[in-house]
């Protein structure tokens, strides 16, 4: 009977059933229809093997779409890169942004850091030093970088980098990342009895999160390893097999990016899930040889990346940080429930926070559940005493990061766990991928009652939610509106019997998640990434490079990025610190002031603004100019104009002006090369100390439009006075053409009348 009624519920036809039969099978109600639908222990357990050849033509399916998709996909040798900002921006490759999508600033960790670091690494020829880099620094470090040592072997993704150009190996990996997530959660959703349908789609609706899209181009190989690390241990073959794969896979899990606080909390969720599933796996003897092959894979890692861990271990920053529970903001909270509460269709945040910050592994699944579970069916899972250990499980797992997350926790709570070095916001990746499995089964061990009442509660909700938190900042209610739109999509399709609700839920998830976060990443060639002739720009950075004993001292060059096309750059990061480099650069540091300035992971920026180094930011030095420059000065001079040119152009504003200096920052529009840019100044009341004209990089300026303004137009203009300015002009001179072009001053600062 139960085969039967299981079948002809698949066939979508619609029979009605005893009462008692409301024992196995689960509830769905509309306006006093009663429909059954499979979502029992025992039924669950039947639906697995009846489905297992729907399963299998699902992932042939899947498979076969992924494959010809990565055929398209690494052909253009796209990715998720936002580093079309460095290729437009700061080396002039106009035309090499993405071919759709936007680039986002806010992702510098990708484009500023590992993608440059990438490049690095192609240039050393795939070596462990850095030898193109000023300080020669270790390539072992956080970021998984294709160096090709013992350690490629724990790198699968990257492994095309030897045999490849560089730009098809790194497509291939991001590929590969993407499908390692999407296959990997559906077969984990696969194990907690999720039917085809929706284990690929609550997969997909993973990956379309806030906190996998806005951290996806950087942590991205985290999120989708750690399905396949605890997968081995669902399947039912050997222990020793489940040894073997747990220890490959692990230390895949930890090279290919390491980065503690996520792959702690999502190794909790994988004990949790475990716990839950194969209980088996915690007897005495098992649980001894999987802890010891985990030990292992952490002993492996720690051998690798041990002059890293060394290195970082003493730091003043990230150093060994401890920290408690974080209680966050109730909009943190709330943006589980509603995605796209904290930030515009743009991704402007509305709260003091970086969008990626912000990211949650929010879903409309979790709201639909919470409204549409049918709690007067409790009896049933909770008289099945798997049932109802999964859910105590998976629950109380849940509340302890919860708990983590929200509450303002000392750090020794968190200890025992390791929890003490994972930051609350951090553990949201792992949090939510447990909410995700446990909203599943309450679903499917309760049911689901989907009415017209329940709809009118959750359309109230979701309006009163964007009443009284979005409309007062002038937010946008278009995905509210197309969610309440689906939901009424769903309820007129499961009344006609067309599916079942729980399936129609997933779905309305999916879509509303592609359409909030899957605009965030964009598609950007490699191929420009690992592949460019030489442009003006890059010609100039050479002869600077040259003029100044082969290093680049250029202001404003972000990160890595400079280092990444070739330069031995003086900007650049270092994720360990290189004090005896920086002991020779400033010996009359003492070791205090020097340990507490270059004892970090740091971004190195240059500045003419200072005279001694500091850091004005726990992940910034900032040095002295002048201490690294020899060429990045251009002439400027003081000049008695007797007339003006006629034609204005270029900006400058005031930086700092008080009675000893005045320092302007702006763009001129020279048309010729770098070394033939000059200024030309006259200021009231006259001054007599030297101007001093650097290089500055402008990444705001357009890029070769007619009069061939780009990034090497900027200046910083320091200029020593006397008491205030009353006025004063500056004109941008081309010293092979003597082109001359006034610029235009500030609004509240006059231009200097000439003598008759």
């Amino acid at each position: 009977m139960r085969g039967i009624v299981l079948l002809s519920l698949r066939a979508g036809a619609f029979r009605p059933v005893s009462s008692s039969m409301m024992s196995v099978y689960d509830s769905v109600i509309i306006n006093n229809v009663i429909f059954m639908s499979d979502f029992s222990s025992f039924s669950a357990e039947v639906g697995v093997k009846q489905n297992n050849s729907l399963w299998r033509r699902w992932n042939r399916i899947a498979t076969i779409v992924f494959l010809l998709t990565a055929v398209l996909y690494v052909a253009n040798t796209w990715s998720p890169s936002s580093y079309g900002i460095a290729l437009e921006h700061f080396f002039g490759y106009s035309g090499s942004g993405p071919d759709l999508g936007t680039p986002r600033v806010i992702r510098s960790d990708e484009w500023v850091v590992a993608t440059p670091l990438t490049q690095a690494t192609v240039n050393n020829h795939f070596q462990r030093y850095n030898q193109t880099s000023l300080y020669k620094e270790d390539l072992r470090i956080n970021y998984g970088l294709p160096i090709m040592d013992w350690g490629i072997i724990f790198k699968p993704t990257m492994w095309l980098y030897k045999f490849v150009n560089p730009a098809y190996a790194y497509s291939f990996h991001w590929y590969a990342i993407f499908s390692l997530f999407i296959f990997g959660y559906a077969f984990l959703f696969r194990q907690v009895g999720a039917d085809p349908v929706i284990a690929y789609g609550l997969s997909f609706s993973l990956y379309f999160t806030g906190f996998s899209q806005f951290w996806w181009s950087e942590k991205g190989p985290i999120f989708a390893f750690f399905p396949w690390v605890i997968l081995p241990l669902f399947a039912r073959i050997p222990v020793w097999i489940k040894a073997l794969l747990l220890y490959w896979l692990a230390v895949c899990w930890l090279l290919v990016d390491f980065y503690p606080p996520i792959q702690i909390s999502l190794a909790f969720t994988g004990a949790v899930l475990l716990l839950a599933y194969r209980p088996e796996l915690f007897k005495f003897k098992t649980c001894v040889i999987l802890i010891l092959v985990a030990g292992l894979a952490s002993l492996t890692t720690a051998a690798y990346l041990w002059d890293y861990l060394q290195a970082t271990a003493q730091t003043v920053y990230p150093g060994g940080r401890s920290v408690g529970g974080n209680h966050t903001f109730d909009r943190f909270f709330l943006s589980w429930f509603f995605p796209a509460l904290n930030f515009q269709w743009g991704y402007e945040p509305t709260i003091a926070a970086n969008i990626s910050e912000l990211g949650t592994v929010g879903m409309y699944y979790y709201l639909l559940i919470a409204c549409f579970l049918d709690f007067s069916n409790w009896r049933t899972p909770w008289s099945d005493q798997k049932t109802r250990l999964r859910l105590l499980i998976l629950g109380a797992g849940f509340l302890m990061m919860a708990a983590w997350m929200l509450l303002p926790l000392p750090d020794w709570v968190g200890k025992p766990l390791l929890w003490n070095h994972v930051q609350a916001a951090r553990m949201q990746f792992a949090g939510g991928v447990l909410l995700t499995c446990l909203m599943f089964v309450a679903a499917n061990s309760f049911g689901l009652k989907l009415s017209f009442l329940r709809g009118v509660i959750l359309s109230a909700m979701v309006l009163f939610t964007w009443y009284y938190i979005k409309r007062l900042e002038d937010r946008s209610i278009f995905e509210e509106l197309v969610f309440l739109f689906l939901v009424v999509m769903i309820y007129v399709g499961v009344r006609r019997q067309w599916f079942k609700p729980h399936p129609g839920f997933v779905a309305i998830s999916l879509i509303l998640a592609a359409l909030l976060f899957g605009r965030f990443n964009p598609l950007q060639p490699a191929w420009p990434i690992f592949n460019h002739e030489k442009n003006e720009i890059i010609r100039n950075y050479d002869a600077l490079a040259s003029a100044n004993n082969g290093v680049l001292a250029v202001q404003n060059l972000p990160g890595a990025t400079a280092n990444g096309m070739g330069f031995l750059s003086v900007s650049h990061v270092t994720p360990v610190p290189h004090l005896e480099f920086w002991r020779k650069q400033f010996p009359d540091l003492s070791a205090t002031e020097l340990n507490q300035i270059f004892n970090r992971y740091s971004h190195i920026h240059l500045t003419g603004e200072i005279d001694k180094p500091d850091s004005p930011q726990l992940d910034v030095i900032r040095v002295p100019f002048s201490h690294f420059s020899s060429a990045g000065r251009l002439p400027a001079q003081y000049v008695n104009f007797s007339s003006l040119p006629v034609k204005k152009d270029g900006e400058f504003n005031v930086e700092i002006k008080d009675d000893k200096q005045l320092v302007l920052k702006g763009w001129a529009p020279w048309q010729g090369p770098l070394q033939e840019h000059a200024l030309e100044i006259m200021i009231t009341p006259a001054t007599i100390g030297e101007p001093k004209n650097e290089i500055m990089m402008r990444p705001d300026l357009p890029m070769n439009t007619n009069h061939q303004v780009s990034a090497l137009n900027g200046f910083t203009l320091r200029i020593p006075v006397n008491g205030n300015v009353s006025s004063l002009c500056i004109v941008s001179l081309d010293i092979s053409t003597g082109r001359r072009v006034l610029l235009n001053n500030p609004v509240d600062l006059p231009y200097c009348e000439l003598k008759k």
